[in-house]
């Protein structure tokens, strides 16, 4: 996969790859996935985040967009999702692992895998990327190896590896 100007990778060609075209996807934490999958992917889009100040910024962004009547926002916990199981096609999670407490990572996981019919999708930063990114945060890098070992417990998983980022695929059934 392509990484962008920061190293990480592409957005779009993560969806792509995903193959999310004409799908419901729930994404995970804010930021611009959501915009994208909506207006290049014709996604009808759920994006959840535990900050209500970044869902407020999301919104504004996607209102500015024309695409206020494709995503929907709401402020959860990605541990503990109020969806039913196989509610979204798609469930991805652009760099949001990290945010979350190391303790917290595997329910994450078993809510995201849960909620998605076909797959979840996982983008998070490499030892490299995160040193780049959060060197001066309280957050704690994901060990991608564990990541990719909980997700092979759940379903076949296709891996992309970038300098700064990897992307797992984990498709259910």
């Amino acid at each position: 996969m392509k990484e962008n100007s920061n190293g990480l990778i592409d957005r779009a060609e993560i969806l792509e790859k995903g193959e999310v075209k004409n799908k419901t996807l729930l994404d995970i934490g804010t930021g611009p996935l959501a915009i994208i999958a909506a207006r290049d992917f014709n996604c009808q889009v759920t994006n959840v985040d535990f900050s209500e100040e970044a869902l407020k910024g999301a919104q504004r962004e996607a209102e500015a967009a024309g695409l206020g009547g494709k995503i929907n926002f709401g402020k959860e916990d990605a541990t503990n999702l109020p969806y039913k199981d196989n509610a979204f096609d798609v469930v991805t999670s652009y760099g949001a692992l990290h945010h979350n407490p190391p303790d917290r990572r595997e329910k994450l996981i078993q809510e995201t895998y849960r909620v998605a019919k076909e797959k979840v999708i996982i983008a998070e930063l490499t030892e490299v990327g995160f040193k780049q990114f959060h060197s001066f945060s309280d957050n704690v890098p994901v060990d991608l190896d564990w990541l990719e070992k909980e997700l092979h417990s759940l379903g076949k998983v296709e891996r992309y590896l970038g300098k700064m980022m990897n992307v797992y695929v984990c498709r259910k059934g």
